[in-house]
């Protein structure tokens, strides 16, 4: 790496990082609205779908940002660094945090899942299966998912060092064809197609996505067409639940919270080249970088920690929630999510400052 280039490169990766984590908290602000077409009025409405909208590659984002920096050519994943570092950076904060949202949601009474009676009798058995088949709390399924790709890690890297920007670009081609394209087709028809391409599905595709667009570089003209194509995408990702509800699509959900459709690839492929190219002009060490360096450096801890802080902040027990509730949307939920990412990064960075208690935020 160019010494030179150096400090622009991590910004850039910062940048996207706390813009992801901030998306997070944007989606979940806004998303049960989404859901009430019809039912709220219709600038609520708009307001929710925009915000949701806009947010809506944060998770592919996060994976792009994994493959980016941790895929490396010519490298030999031992077992040890595979098991030892990288899973464990998993396993010890889903482990804990799944312990701390049972035991939250033990006491304040809450569901999740369907099994009612598990959460509040509380049993052991039936809470270590409910760890097995899934998450404890519904956004701890990212860390599940990473969990899979991290164990493809070692295959990975050997994959990227023999097939160079030919065969890794075709790889890439045959991923958004089946994610894209059939599987959208699956959802309208429910007919799936009879060849055999589940290695060619999920996540996997953004891991590598993200170190294509990580190491290779692209002429001028393919650069102002991504950027072209990424505002296209965001339009589409905020105008596509009202165009789906007025064509009256069954089960608009599966489509506005798919990660796979492909609005989502052109903004989040958009946004990562745009970051990467342009933000060199930047200061890293002025004040609004330092403050994206610090929400970067905490976005794990967040992302785990902000659904409770979300479930704390906003019980209709507070005395400023009738405030929010007849707030508009268009600054409650930016106001909302303000706040709970002020209150998330607080937590993240006080445990972090404890070193036994580090590696639960993922240290």
């Amino acid at each position: 790496m160019d010494k030179l280039n150096a400090p622009s490169r991590l910004f850039y990766a910062d940048f996207l990082r706390a813009i992801a984590i901030a998306c997070v908290i944007l989606i979940h602000n806004s998303s049960d609205q989404v859901e009430q077409y019809g039912e709220i009025p219709m600038s609520n409405w708009w307001a929710a779908a925009f915000f949701n909208g806009i947010s809506r590659f944060c998770i592919p984002l996060f994976v792009m940002l994994s493959g980016a920096f941790l895929l490396k050519p010519g490298k030999e994943v031992s077992m040890k660094e595979l098991f030892g570092k990288r899973l464990a950076k998993l396993f010890i904060p889903l482990l804990i945090w799944s312990a701390i949202y049972v035991v939250y949601n033990y006491y304040t009474g809450q569901v999740q899942g369907d099994e009612e009676d598990t959460i509040k009798k509380f049993s052991l058995p039936d809470t270590l299966y409910g760890f097995y088949k899934g998450p404890l709390m519904y956004h701890l399924w990212y860390l599940y998912m990473l969990i899979g790709i991290y164990l493809l890690y070692p295959f990975l890297n050997i994959f990227i060092t023999g097939a160079g920007e030919k065969y890794l670009r075709y790889f890439l081609i045959i991923w958004l064809v089946v994610n894209c394209g059939l599987g959208i087709i699956e959802k309208i028809n429910d007919s799936p197609v009879g060849i055999e391409l589940n290695g060619f599905t999920g996540y996997l595709g953004y891991f590598l996505l993200g170190y294509y667009l990580n190491t290779f570089s692209f002429s001028r003209k393919r650069l102002r067409l991504s950027y072209l194509l990424c505002i296209f995408g965001f339009a589409l990702s905020v105008l596509s639940p009202y165009l789906l509800q007025r064509l009256h699509v069954e089960n608009v959900s599966e489509f506005t919270e798919s990660d796979f459709t492909p609005d989502l690839i052109l903004s989040v492929t958009g946004l990562f080249l745009l970051a990467k190219n342009s933000f060199h002009t930047i200061n890293p060490n002025g004040i609004f970088g330092k403050m994206i360096s610090a929400v970067s450096k905490e976005s794990f801890g967040i992302y785990l920690v902000h659904v409770l802080v979300l479930d704390l902040l906003f019980t209709e027990e507070r005395p400023y929630h009738d405030f929010l509730e007849n707030l508009s949307p268009w600054a409650g939920i930016p106001l909302k999510a303000l706040a709970v990412l002020l209150c998330a990064y607080l937590i993240s960075w006080l445990i972090r400052q404890v070193p036994i208690l580090r590696k639960i935020t993922g240290g």
